[in-house]
């Protein structure tokens, strides 16, 4: 009984695997086609065209001043000397 079931498991996980290598041999095929026809295009002086929505736009932000970012304002030069340890040039 176990033998069966083992034979079964196997056979089952063979075929899946039959299934998959022709799925991916397929999509090789496919996609082996497709960068042929864009390497003939490209030698042929055309240049392609990336999808709209392989795009990605700049966001349209304006810079802040230097108040609304505190870790690049400097301190005051009497308050840098107050923070400096003692015996540092």
């Amino acid at each position: 009984m176990i033998a069966l079931t083992l034979a079964i498991l196997f056979a089952a996980i063979a075929i899946t695997t039959g299934f998959v290598l022709v799925d991916s041999a397929m999509r090789f095929k496919s996609a082996h086609a497709s960068l042929i026809r864009q390497q003939a295009l490209v030698k042929a002086g055309f240049v392609p065209q990336v999808e709209a929505s392989a795009v990605r736009l700049r966001s349209n932000t304006q810079r802040t001043s230097g108040a609304a970012r505190p870790f690049a304002t400097r301190l005051p030069a009497a308050r840098a000397a107050t923070l400096r340890a003692p015996g540092a040039a």
